[in-house]
């Protein structure tokens, strides 16, 4: 079963599974304000991530979307499959 969260930070979308193209790592994001969970995190506001601080820290660079989009790093889940599997 896919999960299924409104996202608890900004309230504004849903909390979807989503994977590095690197390495394949799974983590929970809210698109709509970049907030991101691992897997087995509980999906709160304390425990909340922002993806570019993530992104910044795997790359090794201070800004991860100067030379770079989403969609050079990540991507959806294909089928929005869960990302605790």
């Amino acid at each position: 079963m896919p999960f299924d969260h409104v996202c608890p930070r900004c309230e504004q979308d849903w909390v979807r599974p989503y994977r590095f193209k690197d390495d394949g790592a799974r983590f929970l994001l809210c698109p709509e304000c970049d907030s991101m969970w691992w897997p087995g995190e509980t999906v709160a506001i304390p425990c909340a991530r922002q993806l570019d601080d993530v992104v910044s820290a795997r790359l090794g660079v201070a800004e991860p979307w100067a030379d770079r989009v989403w969609a050079d790093v990540l991507e959806p889940v294909p089928g929005g499959a869960d990302v605790r599997e």
